[in-house]
């Protein structure tokens, strides 16, 4: 599908902001039964006692222990305490589930070990690896029994959640990736603070005008491609139409001419732009070293590709004002951008998979949605007491996967923000349904080795320790063995 390189005028200027709101209204709106029919299942406790009536009353039902690998935030512990408040038949056994990355690993050795949970949370850009595996339980027949149908989510986030066909994770939440800058900066230099730039040639043009030296040292970024994660590499091959992988899920694309075209323009950027990656990066970390998340919320840089998550995080820095927008394209590509999130799954071996369910369905569907607003705002408003903000406490949802929910988040709290952080959003929205490459399905069942050999190509070749074809080759080489022997055994399993 073909996209409009310059739609910022609709999103900025509201010019066709009638048109995103209907797409986004038919995106969001599902059958009033179906909402009923879940909301009903997921509210139901567990082991609910017999009605009052004549007769004896039913004996009540053995407590339930529900091991559960979850988040160990104030936020999500109060989720947990919740349902458990909710489900008396229930105890909740909630153990953290450790890095939001690599923590996967850990739920593979406890399950080879017999000590797996019952239910987790789960990282959708391993699900496929994970699932392929054996390792979570389908979940089709539960959804099947309770009118859950996969149209309910979000429909790239819900496809990183099935495998062969069958749904084995329920995804909860997401983020998307777009171009965030700095208004006062773009007045300073003359530039217009409603019109970001829509091209890799425009973003070139206003980086060079943004920049900030004292003698030969920038002390200010117009903007750098690549400084904390290798998502930023995957953004810009998409942008630029790049293949990750087959669509049997078996050959490694990293090779591909448009690979490594996106990676000579980063190599390119820094040279004429940025400067030493090293030295940026050593940048980088002494502006988080001080607590601020990185240089763009501590006003050392002026535009940034980054997720939504920051919007929460900028709402109480008022000194920091910020518009944000699809990042820019290159020549030929197209609009685009990149998430991931979590999925709550069961793992196959399970001894409660009614209970671990019904835990699944309330997290992942409104009523775990708004039990976790109702934290958040609260968090919210403390912080803002805490750091003496001034001002209406500001709550930037995550984007729910569940529609109804991510109708709800909006609905009850978005609509209460600014206008800039409605149009923010309302590209979180429209990513949703139009525009997102789902990290899952793009790196297969070799998901841990495409998300390592991918950064590490990007690192190489902008440190010059390789060309970029010589990164991207080793890439593809490294990947592909992971990937063939990933494909070993499931087709031996299978």
């Amino acid at each position: 599908m073909q996209f409009n390189p310059n739609p910022l005028a609709n999103l900025i200027q509201g010019e066709d902001l009638m048109q995103t709101q209907l797409s986004r209204r038919t995106f969001l709106q599902l059958s009033a039964g179906t909402m009923a029919a879940v909301a009903l299942a997921a509210c139901a406790p567990a082991g609910a006692p017999a009605p009052a009536g004549g007769g004896a009353a039913a004996p009540a039902a053995e407590k339930v222990t529900l091991n559960v690998w979850w988040f160990d935030d104030p936020i999500n512990m109060a989720m947990i305490k919740a349902y458990s408040d909710a489900h008396p038949s229930v105890d909740v056994n909630a153990t953290a589930i450790g890095d939001i990355v690599f923590g996967d690993q850990k739920y593979l050795t406890a399950v080879a070990g017999g000590t797996g949970p019952d239910a987790a949370a789960q990282n959708r850009h391993t699900f496929l690896q994970f699932a392929a595996k054996g390792l979570y339980k389908d979940v089709t027949p539960w959804m099947e029994k309770s009118g859950l149908k996969s149209e309910d989510f979000a429909p790239v986030q819900i496809t990183e959640s099935t495998w062969n066909g069958k749904v084995y994770g329920l995804p909860m939440f997401t983020d998307v990736r777009y171009l965030f800058w700095n208004t006062d900066h773009f007045a300073e230099v003359g530039l217009d603070p409603t019109k970001p730039p829509t091209t890799f040639e425009e973003l070139a043009a206003y980086t060079d005008k943004l920049n900030v030296k004292k003698g030969d040292q920038l002390e200010r970024y117009g903007f750098v491609p690549y400084l904390w994660g290798n998502s930023w590499m995957w953004l810009y091959g998409f942008l630029n139409k790049a293949p990750a992988i087959s669509e049997d899920k078996r050959t490694i694309l990293a090779d591909d001419p448009k690979w490594e075209e996106t990676l000579a323009w980063m190599v390119d950027f820094y040279k004429k732009y940025v400067g030493d990656f090293e030295a940026t990066n050593a940048f980088s970390q002494s502006i988080t070293s001080t607590g601020l998340a990185d240089p763009f919320h501590a006003g050392k840089a002026s535009m940034s590709a980054t997720g939504d998550w920051v919007v929460g995080e900028l709402l109480r820095i008022p000194d920091i004002k910020w518009d944000a927008a699809p990042m820019p394209v290159p020549n030929g590509g197209e609009k685009a951008t990149w998430s991931c999130g979590f999925s709550v799954v069961m793992a196959d071996a399970s001894k409660h998979q009614d209970e671990a369910w019904e835990f699944m369905q309330w997290s992942a569907t409104e009523p775990g949605w708004e039990t976790k607003a109702a934290a958040t705002l609260a968090d919210v408003q403390a912080q803002w007491e805490r750091e003496q903000i001034q001002g209406e406490p500001q709550y930037f949802p995550q984007l729910a996967c569940y529609l109804p929910a991510l109708n709800m988040l909006e609905e009850k709290y978005v609509s209460k923000l600014g206008d800039r952080e409605k149009r923010a959003w309302a590209l979180g929205t429209d990513a949703l349904e139009n525009w997102t490459h789902g990290c899952g399905t793009e790196m297969g069942v070799a998901a841990l080795e495409y998300w390592v050999e991918m950064d590490n190509a990007a690192r190489s070749a902008l440190a010059l320790k390789a060309s970029p074809a010589e990164a991207m080759a080793t890439c593809k080489t490294k990947v592909q063995e992971a990937t063939d022997r990933a494909w070993a055994a499931i087709d031996k399993k299978a």
